[in-house]
């Protein structure tokens, strides 16, 4: 997948699967605005891309999603809940990440 196909499947799909390898083909061309340790699944990236900001996380070591958020307020709200979330994992609460919703 190009880069370009990945910015359309964005805006036309929200949230996007795509193998680590794709990811790591396609990374250069999307730069990187944060990186957060979520301390149990990688690192939560932001990025950005020609239609606005994106999240890019690893639900599989060999799996990536990439998650249209578009500008820095919805950023601010999806890194925040998700880090909570991940927080509340590493604590032992037994909820998960739904990464495709």
């Amino acid at each position: 997948m190009t880069p370009h196909e990945l910015n359309e499947r964005l805006l036309t799909e929200r949230v996007v699967a795509i193998a680590e390898a794709e990811w790591r083909d396609s990374a250069a061309s999307f730069p990187e605005v944060e990186r957060h340790d979520t301390m149990v699944a990688g690192h939560l990236l932001i990025v950005r891309t020609p239609s606005g900001l994106a999240a890019v996380e690893q639900p599989k070591p060999d799996e990536r999603v990439i998650r249209h958020l578009g500008d820095h307020d919805a950023v601010r709200q999806f890194v925040s809940e998700r880090l909570s979330l991940y927080e509340r994992m590493w604590d032992g609460c037994g909820c998960k990440v739904d990464y495709y919703a």
